[in-house]
């Protein structure tokens, strides 16, 4: 019996492995209840402590604001009415390296860069410019 329990332990271990392979963040704080994250097409519910993965669609309405952190300790605030897409965000943690990509479509987008924006590899991007981060403190703002 013992061995069957440690089995199905072991088999649930690998099982869930993937899922938290794929977090790259999670929110740490909304206001105005729960913010859109669009995921392969689902509206889902994003509160505090929703992991968030690569292709994640964030979406805040005229009264919400949300406050995000990556696993590579960068931090974002996203501001009320905006939209920004995960599109690439890759970090190794044991070689502190990797790459993201985010796309800022509309609103506004405060950003405490972390470790990716030592390697350069960090962008952002909006629908008339492309930011390179190397380590800094900044504000997005795209109109509509």
């Amino acid at each position: 019996m013992r061995n069957v329990t440690i089995f199905i332990a072991a088999l649930f271990a690998i099982i869930a492995q993937p899922a938290v392979a794929n977090e790259i963040g999670r929110i740490k704080n909304v206001t105005a209840g729960g913010i859109e994250v669009i995921r392969a097409g689902a509206k889902l519910t994003g509160r505090s402590g929703f992991k968030l993965r690569e292709g994640d669609i964030v979406v805040t309405n005229a009264r919400q604001r949300a406050g995000i952190t990556f696993v590579d300790n960068t931090r974002l605030v996203v501001a009320p009415g905006s939209r920004m897409i995960i599109s690439r965000y890759r970090f190794d943690r044991a070689r502190r390296t990797g790459e993201s990509s985010m796309r800022i479509e509309r609103g506004k987008v405060g950003v405490d860069s972390g470790e990716l924006s030592r390697s350069g590899r960090m962008k952002f991007r909006t629908p008339t410019s492309t930011l390179g981060v190397r380590g800094t403190t900044f504000v997005i703002e795209v109109d509509e």
